[in-house]
């Protein structure tokens, strides 16, 4: 059950998480590990590998907390606790481990099952959203690895192996070649044998990484199939939502087509299914070089450019309405409100790109 206590091996996990995290720093002998980066690339980006495991995620971008978007800036400003439980792309569950009890996500053959025991609540989710906010599960190292170790993002080469989990790790550094993006490397420590990431650390241009993954502890298996069955407590509800309702303040029916290009870049093709679209959304850029365009209400919209403001945001001038951008080393965000609607863009991007992008936006919504 996804709500219960979780065993005394994962108390004792948990409780020397903050000694191990740096595991791979240690100066144990690594061994002797030949791997070709761009064939080490290649496995990673393919058949994802059967596996049990705890890991940690450490962020220090240095984003203010916004309320509105409480949930999501905390994955990059603090330590996420993970449990993951992988059967495969499809089949997988994804458990958030915080002092209150644990926020699971289920994906079953394309179905998706969130739980929440502070709320008490299974949702079952219908569809698959294009655009949604972070979760814990985008934090795990074979995530982080298989998003932006894409073909197109940059050349790799060979890092020395280190130690992760308890084995010598095979390890390759992606080097962005686009200057649009403030990505800077991505190294990544993999598993030889099985390809599978077991450390990601990104950094900025020219600067220490300001993210770091890392599975702790992991065993090579599949999950039991009653680890990745939803089961609903006793006294706790039951819902489906569409993935688009789950979106929430996203979620804007009347929200102004998303344009073709925005800020010199094109709008990548959409995807997700018919039921979850969420209009006005979308991706542009190539690469690591991308920021995504979200709908948001406009009241939502200017709450967000309220607090980011009060919180030292940089006031963007825009020919209609109000927008505001923060800056870090590694993620840029904007947000507008004009027109009677609003929008937010993030993204590994400079900020001198998203300056650009809402003031078109605001131009083309004063028209």
């Amino acid at each position: 059950m996804a709500g219960q206590r979780f065993s005394r091996r994962w108390l004792l996990v948990a409780a020397g998480a903050a000694g191990l995290v740096a595991a791979g720093a240690v100066p144990w002998p690594a061994g002797a590990v030949e791997v070709e980066p761009a064939d080490l690339r290649r496995r990673i980006l393919g058949t994802v590998p059967p596996h049990v495991g705890y890991a940690e995620s450490v962020g220090r971008l240095g984003l203010p907390q916004i309320p509105q978007l409480g949930s999501a800036i905390a994955l990059f400003t603090s330590t996420t606790r993970i449990r993951a439980f992988v059967a495969g792309a499809d089949r997988w569950r994804v458990a958030e481990l915080t002092p209150a009890g644990e926020r699971d996500t289920y994906h079953l053959d394309g179905a998706e099952y969130l739980w929440d025991f502070g709320g008490d609540q299974v949702t079952r989710v219908v569809g698959q959203a294009p655009l949604r906010l972070p979760r814990a599960a985008d934090l795990l190292p074979p995530a982080i690895a298989r998003r932006l170790l894409g073909p197109d993002a940059g050349p790799v080469t060979s890092l020395p192996p280190r130690r992760v989990a308890g084995r010598t790790a095979a390890g390759l550094r992606l080097t962005p070649s686009d200057p649009a993006t403030t990505i800077g490397t991505v190294d990544v420590w993999a598993d030889p044998a099985t390809a599978l990431p077991l450390r990601v650390e990104v950094a900025p241009r020219g600067g220490p990484p300001l993210l770091t993954s890392e599975l702790i502890d992991v065993v090579d298996r599949g999950p039991d199939p009653s680890e990745l069955m939803p089961t609903v407590p006793p006294g706790a509800a039951s819902v489906a939502a569409s993935a688009a309702d789950v979106s929430g303040a996203f979620r804007q029916l009347d929200a102004p087509r998303a344009p073709r290009r925005l800020a010199g870049l094109a709008r990548a093709p959409r995807s997700g299914t018919p039921d979850s679209q969420l209009p006005g959304a979308g991706i542009y850029g190539s690469g690591l070089a991308r920021f995504a365009l979200v709908p948001a209400t406009q009241d939502f919209a200017e709450r967000v450019v309220g607090d980011a403001t009060a919180a030292g945001a940089t006031v963007v001038p825009v020919p209609s309405g109000q927008a505001v951008r923060l800056a870090t080393p590694l993620v840029s965000v904007a947000a507008m409100a004009a027109g009677g609607s609003g929008a937010l863009l993030i993204g590994p991007v400079v900020p001198e790109l998203l300056d650009q992008a809402v003031r078109e936006l605001s131009e083309r919504r004063r028209a």
